[in-house]
């Protein structure tokens, strides 16, 4: 049995591999993992994934664990190898896509462009533009649930205009286009917009991206980018477990020695 964990800023996630077969995956909220991992009663990592509720197929089997941990604390994980985020995702994508050209990873605290072609990448952690945490701070400002988002923006029938990124200055721009007529979905489009446009700037020319992880389920979000840049967009089957599941793809090749 070979497990993938990417403990992320607000979610774990879990991929079981068996016989190079995927056979249980699970999402969880990033503070419990923690929790978890800190209880007494939970003594390493295996008893922890057991613990959260992953279920294993029937006909698998438990014999020895591989472990491979990936995300912003994958360091935190005990027992485990670790390999970056920016492996773990070249490898799951593959997985589903072998041709991908050019991956973008949103994750809550960063947004990573990942150039297939040439080994290269981009990383944007320097504020919450252009990551989940932006999204975040503009649900709590509305006071709705983040994963609301993005069928909020198909009720709208304009975008408002929102030209600032940064946190502070984007709730100041979201307060003025209100008072200026706009309603709550036209507002969250243009945040949209706004968070595409951000992300758009990183990518080098290409017919169609890639984009992995939890910000990418917000639909908002995928026709935002695909109207700004231009290019085709894919999301493999399970876009917030990519990154998982090449931790755990990365645990094979630990088991065959390569």
């Amino acid at each position: 049995m070979i497990t993938g964990l990417d403990v992320g800023s607000t979610t774990a996630k879990i991929i079981r591999l068996d016989s190079g077969k995927l056979t249980a995956s699970k999402v969880v909220p990033s503070h419990r993992w923690k929790e978890l991992l800190e209880d007494g009663n939970t003594r390493n990592t295996i008893a922890t994934v057991k613990t959260i509720g992953t279920v294993e197929t029937p006909g698998t089997t438990e014999t020895s664990e591989t472990i491979v941990s990936t995300g912003y604390f994958r360091k935190t994980v005990p027992h485990t190898a670790a390999i970056t985020e920016i492996t773990a995702a070249s490898l799951g994508v593959r997985y589903y896509i072998p041709d991908a050209q050019v991956i973008v990873d949103v994750g809550g605290q960063d947004t990573k462009v990942i150039d297939l072609r040439n080994n290269t990448f981009l990383i944007n952690d320097k504020c919450s533009a252009g990551t989940g945490a932006f999204l975040e701070l503009a649900a709590h400002y509305f006071d709705i649930p983040v994963e609301s988002l993005g069928k909020l923006h198909t009720r709208a029938k304009r975008s408002a205009r929102i030209n600032n990124t940064c946190g502070v200055f984007a709730i100041s721009e979201m307060i003025s286009q209100l008072v200026g007529g706009y309603t709550m979905e036209e507002v969250i489009c243009g945040i949209h917009q706004a968070f595409a446009r951000r992300i758009a700037q990183m990518i080098p020319p290409v017919e169609t991206v890639v984009l992995i992880g939890g910000t990418v389920l917000n639909t908002g979000i995928v026709k935002s980018f695909e109207s700004i840049h231009g290019s085709t967009v894919v999301l493999p089957p399970s876009p917030q477990t990519v990154n998982a599941l090449g931790a755990a793809l990365y645990g094979e090749k630990l088991r065959q020695g390569q």
